[in-house]
């Protein structure tokens, strides 16, 4: 069929725009399914679970974690055909992955054993701090989290990529060297340049700066280092790096904080007003967390698409930071061809779907950056 005026497969952009209704219809069929699980809660189950574990007789920190990992597990049990279907058999058969399905459910295990350690923590402290913080704890709340989102951050390298993937230096010391040098050029030291072992999953390619200070390192897959040209993997690092330049991790932090002290200000208004209605005694019954859950939820949905409208605003300065870095227009074009097309990304989405669900600009919009960048010089 061809390539679009921009350069895109016409066909794979097909694909990419049906694989991404289906993902929506899928999403709206899983939410609304975890909607009526959260309103089945409201109506007088999570008072049923709550007094069946308080009826073991264990302590008050062992009822909660408890409480959440009952309600934890029967979400999760709802969410499984759905992450099947849209993490797993629709990636092998869009040729997007090469996991086997013990793979992934190997790495499914470890994802819901972390997000259940999480959501155990955070229940706890959340439980803790409306017991004695009865007015104010949503403030506190919000500055734990705050810390706890500064130190993932920095452990993230370190600690949690190697549970999904193996990560080496790379070997090549030219190549090594190459893209040391694009760093230096944009006042961004690292501490090395690492492979990351994606092909056994995933067909993607992708490139990222990691970690803060003295844990910061430059991390690219090897389907990108074996798939793109050196000229194309710097238009790609270019714009990692202008990031780490523009101290955007720091400003998505900034957003990140007020969007969040947003949220919990919001849900903290709607669960004070309203937990008497649905039978929950005081404000500190763990009874009562789907219900704070369940705002906190709504008020994020709001407030997401004002976050990712500053998203793509620091993607769009990344992008001209990479153009002016590298100076190769043309590799950074094709660059952005070939990972919508290989990675079937819509280059050319709906407004609303930019606005609902896009982090960065679209691809046609990246390429004409590009091929303006390109007139003026």
């Amino acid at each position: 069929m061809g390539v679009d005026p921009w350069g895109f497969d016409v066909e794979r952009q097909v694909l990419a725009r049906r694989l991404r209704t289906r993902r929506l219809v899928l999403a709206l069929v899983r939410d609304a399914l975890l909607l009526a699980f959260f309103l089945a809660l409201l109506a007088g189950g999570s008072l049923a679970v709550r007094d069946g574990i308080l009826s073991l007789g264990m302590p008050r920190w062992a009822a909660i974690a408890a409480y959440l990992l009952v309600l934890f597990a029967i979400a999760s049990a709802l969410s499984l055909p759905f992450a099947y279907l849209n993490g797993f058999l629709w990636e092998v058969r869009a040729g997007l992955s090469s996991r086997t399905l013990g793979s992934w459910l190997k790495d499914l295990a470890k994802s819901m054993g972390l997000t259940a350690g999480m959501v155990v923590l955070a229940g706890e402290v959340t439980v803790g701090l409306l017991l004695v913080l009865p007015g104010t704890w949503w403030i506190a709340a919000w500055g734990l989290g705050l810390l706890l989102s500064l130190v993932f951050g920095a452990l993230a390298p370190i600690l949690f990529v190697p549970l999904f993937y193996r990560l080496r230096p790379i070997q090549d010391p030219a190549l090594r060297a190459r893209f040391e040098a694009l760093a230096s050029a944009a006042g961004t030291p690292v501490l090395g340049v690492y492979q990351l072992e994606a092909s056994a999953k995933t067909r993607r390619s992708n490139a990222a700066v990691m970690g803060y200070g003295r844990t910061r390192r430059i991390v690219l897959t090897d389907t990108l280092l074996r798939e793109y040209a050196p000229e194309e993997i710097e238009s790609v690092l270019a714009h990692e790096l202008a990031h780490q330049k523009h101290r955007d991790p720091w400003t998505a932090f900034a957003y990140g904080a007020l969007s969040s002290f947003l949220v919990l200000g919001i849900a903290a208004l709607g669960y004070g007003s309203t937990y008497p209605s649905f039978g929950i005694p005081v404000s500190s019954d763990l009874a009562g967390l789907p219900l704070l859950a369940l705002y906190a939820g709504i008020a994020s949905a709001v407030l997401g698409p004002l976050e990712l409208w500053a998203s793509r605003r620091r993607e769009h300065s990344a992008d001209r930071f990479a153009l002016e870095l590298t100076q190769n227009p043309q590799a950074f074009a094709s660059t952005m061809v070939k990972l919508h097309d290989k990675n079937l990304g819509v280059a050319h989405p709906r407004w609303i779907e930019v606005w609902l669900f896009y982090s960065h600009p679209p691809g046609r919009d990246r390429v004409d950056l590009a091929r303006a960048f390109a007139a003026t010089r």
